[in-house]
């Protein structure tokens, strides 16, 4: 019976009934305070099974609620010191108070245990005692005033769900090669059956692998797992393991280029460059290059004149000579080969014509497309060709840093990628310059020292290669002395006499030929004073040197 404040419910038997038995069900209100009729219904789970306008309401039932076993399921082990679990579904909700016990059996002895956990919706037990070499059978029973039901059987093997743990493994390089490596690993399952991964799967059968051809000074992730027989059961999850190989000895070739340009009659500027290893060929952190110059042509050559650096570039100011100069790559284990490069002095050009119909034209997609024409023919046989180009620096101080790519050749055509805010021509040397620099001034001994300013990249139009200087004496006789190939930063120029007038100015060139003057400027030296005029009006022909920053104390005399 149920009783509420407004009423009692009660049924034909107060026993536990067997599914498919039909019961009374009667609601039976309280005498009400008022005389109104009201409504007495009875509900099963929210749905109405019969209703009545009055003081109480009957009907029959048929009992559906019945005890059930619906999946079972033995779950995995992980390491061979857990215990599996067996776990089962439950069923339909009896209401009335069931009990599970867990009936294990090896084939000669029968084990029950009963449920330890509480859920109503899963049971479950954590099976122990179990050894890898029995068979076992286990079947899950629920029993309750009402009868009892029965789980199949299920059978299995402790090899057949034990999933063992990692093991545990440590990778050790050989001292003598940065490619090959050793790997050790212990397991708490003495597994008879291991693989191992860090490229696709391989298969082994001992505690020990070696392998060979790794990247050095490469990081890599090694992973292992086991299983306990090489048929049967489960693997383990992956167990990995990160470490980096050590270095080796660089094997890439270093490609270097250059630019010479003369001082003065002894002396000349060289720079060097040259393109960083890729990771394969350093094999390592590249710490330093070493520059030899060998010079050539002399009957008792010197020492070889070694320079050392951290840049992929050097400048130095060598004796006008020719130089054979090598570039080596160096890390912690030694030194790359070295890449050799000569610089034949006054032979240059003068054996190759350069090529013909040189184009460039944008892609569309921030790269441009070089093409070129064969050389006409000539004594020597062309072995390829060299496309150089440079970015525009950010200021106009600096010397733009040259990129190239040496072609075979057969080659007529290169794409260059990237994004590069210049004209056609800074990137191929066809067209002259379109101005002159802006020089400058200052006494310099007995003559002067000239200073100028780069080009603005697009007037460049072009590679720029040289310079010329143009010393001229005002009495209209004399044809001007010239100073040719001089380097980009400044000039001593020759003693001048004094009280003479004399007309300065600078043009530079491409490889396609000299473009128009710069400034000019009046100058005469009266004792130890030089006196200039400049070539604008109103201007002042002794600014500030560009790479000292200081102005210079000198009168003028216009």
């Amino acid at each position: 019976a149920e009783i509420c404040d407004k009423g009692t419910m009660t049924a034909n038997t107060t026993s536990h009934v067997q599914p498919g038995t039909s019961i009374s069900l009667s609601c039976q209100l309280k005498p009400l305070q008022c005389t109104e009729q009201c409504k007495i219904a009875i509900f099963f789970n929210s749905s109405e099974l019969i209703s009545n306008y009055g003081s109480s309401v009957s009907t029959g039932f048929l009992v559906r609620t019945f005890v059930s076993l619906r999946k079972k399921l033995i779950r995995i082990s992980y390491g061979t010191d857990g215990h599996p679990t067996c776990t089962w579904d439950k069923g339909r909700l009896t209401y009335i108070n069931t009990t599970y016990v867990i009936q294990l059996s090896n084939g000669t002895d029968v084990l029950r245990v009963s449920e330890e956990s509480l859920n109503k919706k899963f049971g479950s037990l954590a099976l122990s005692k179990l050894n890898f070499d029995s068979t076992y059978t286990v079947v899950v029973a629920a029993s309750n005033e009402l009868g009892s039901a029965f789980s199949q059987p299920l059978m299995f093997m402790l090899i057949d769900i034990v999933k063992p743990h990692p093991p545990n493994f440590l990778v050790e390089f050989e001292n003598s090669s940065a490619t090959n490596c050793t790997f050790f690993w212990h397991d708490e399952a003495q597994a008879q059956h291991w693989r191992l991964r860090y490229r696709p799967l391989t298969s082994l059968n001992s505690e020990k692998c070696s392998l060979y051809g790794l990247e050095p000074h490469t990081a890599y992730e090694f992973q292992v797992s086991c299983k306990i027989h090489p048929e049967r059961g489960l693997w383990s999850n992956w167990r990995t393991y990160q470490t980096q190989t050590p270095e080796a000895v660089p094997t890439g070739l270093l490609d270097v280029w250059y630019r010479q340009q003369d001082v003065d009659s002894q002396r000349q500027n060289i720079s060097l460059f040259w393109k960083a290893l890729s990771r394969s060929e350093a094999r390592g952190r590249i710490l330093r290059y070493t520059v030899t110059f060998e010079a050539l042509g002399t009957r008792s050559p010197p020492a070889g004149e070694v320079h050392v650096t951290t840049q992929t570039s050097l400048t130095r100011v060598m004796p006008r000579v020719g130089y054979k100069i090598t570039v080596t790559a160096e890390n912690s284990k030694g030194r790359s080969p070295p890449a050799s490069i000569v610089t034949d002095l006054g032979t240059q050009g003068k054996d190759l014509p350069p090529p013909q119909k040189v184009s460039a034209v944008a892609m569309g997609n921030s790269s441009i497309f070089v093409s070129w024409k064969a050389p006409v023919a000539s004594a020597a046989s062309v072995s390829g060709y060299v496309v150089e180009w440079a970015d525009t620096p950010r200021s106009p101080r600096l010397e733009p840093c040259p990129a190239w790519v040496k072609l075979p050749a057969t080659n007529l055509s290169t794409v260059i990628a990237g994004n590069y805010h210049v004209l056609v021509g800074d990137i191929l040397c066809f067209a002259a310059p379109s101005a002159g620099p802006w020089m400058y001034t200052t006494p310099w001994a007995n003559g002067i020292l000239v200073s100028w300013e780069a080009i603005p990249a697009p007037q460049q139009r072009g590679c720029i290669t040289g310079y010329r200087i143009y010393l001229q004496k005002n009495d209209g006789q004399a044809a001007p002395e010239v100073y040719s190939r001089v380097s980009s930063k400044s000039q001593p120029a020759p003693s001048l006499q004094p009280g003479e007038p004399y007309t300065l100015w600078m043009t530079a060139s491409t490889a396609a030929g000299e473009g128009p003057w710069g400034n000019t400027q009046l100058l005469c030296l009266e004792s130890t004073s030089l006196l200039g005029r400049g070539a604008r009006r109103g201007a002042n022909p002794w600014p500030r040197f560009p790479q000292t920053g200081n102005a210079f104390p000198t009168t003028l005399n216009y």
